[in-house]
C-alpha cells in the first residue's frame, strides 16, 4: 500500500513538473515618455494573452500573470530608440524586476533567472546597439548580422547550464545560430520550461536551413 501511494505521488509530482504553470510577477520603476505603460505577454505562437496599462506613477508597480508556460513580457513605456529590455522572457514562477540604469535603460534583477538573462543581453549589447543602428540596406549590413549572431552563439556555448541561454536562443537568435546552439546547452537546460521559446521554432528552422544553398 504504502509503495503505491509513493508511486502515485511521484506520477502526481511529474505531472505537476510537465505541467509548468505558475504566476509570473512584474516589479519595477519605468521610465515613462508618456502618462501610461503598458504591458504585453504573448505566447511563443505569438498570440496575445494580457494586457494591463498603468498610469505613470514613482511607485514601483507589481502585477501577476497566471502562466501555463514559458511567453514574452513587451514593455510600452513611450520611449523610442533601441531598448534593451523591453521583450523579456516570461517565464511562470519567476519575478522579473525593472530598475532605472541610465535613460533609456533598465536593468534586470528579480529571480536568478533574470539576472543571468541581463548578463547575457549585456553581454551581447553592443553588436546589437551596432545592428539596430546599421542601415538593412548597407553592405554592412550581413557583416554586422553575423557579429551579433556570433556574439551570441559565444555567450551560449560558455553558458550551457544557464536556462538564461536557452531564453536567449528562442527570442534572438536565427536559424543557424538556433540550431547549432541547442545542441551546447546541457539536457536539464533543454528541458526547462524557458527552452519552449525555442523549442516551436526548431522544426521550421532546420526547415529552412536545408533548404538554403551549401557552398
Amino acid at each position: 500500500m504504502r509503495r503505491l501511494m509513493l508511486a502515485m505521488l511521484v506520477g502526481m509530482m511529474a505531472l505537476g513538473a510537465m505541467a509548468g504553470g505558475g504566476k509570473f510577477t512584474v516589479q519595477g520603476w519605468f521610465l515613462c515618455e508618456g502618462d501610461s505603460v503598458t504591458l504585453q505577454i504573448i505566447d511563443c505562437d505569438y498570440q496575445l494573452l494580457y494586457e494591463e496599462t498603468r498610469a505613470a506613477s514613482a511607485e514601483m508597480l507589481e502585477l501577476s500573470f497566471d502562466l501555463k508556460d514559458a511567453a514574452l513580457l513587451i514593455v510600452d513605456d513611450g520611449q523610442e530608440g533601441y531598448q534593451r529590455h523591453h521583450t523579456v522572457p516570461a517565464i511562470p514562477g519567476d519575478t522579473v524586476l525593472f530598475y532605472m540604469e541610465g535613460e533609456p535603460y533598465y536593468g534586470l534583477g528579480g529571480s536568478q533567472f533574470y539576472i543571468d538573462y541581463d548578463e547575457a543581453v549585456q553581454a551581447i549589447e553592443p553588436q546589437a546597439i551596432e545592428l539596430f543602428e546599421v542601415d538593412a540596406h548597407s553592405d554592412r549590413y550581413l557583416e554586422v548580422l553575423e557579429k551579433y549572431e556570433d556574439a551570441l552563439l559565444a555567450y551560449v556555448e560558455n553558458h550551457p547550464e544557464q536556462e538564461a541561454s536557452a531564453a536567449l536562443l528562442g527570442i534572438f537568435a536565427d536559424d543557424e545560430t538556433l540550431e547549432i546552439g541547442h545542441y551546447a546547452l546541457l539536457e536539464q537546460v533543454n528541458n526547462s520550461v524557458a527552452a519552449n521559446l525555442y523549442k516551436s521554432k526548431l522544426p521550421a528552422a532546420k526547415e529552412r536551413s536545408l533548404m538554403m544553398p551549401q557552398y
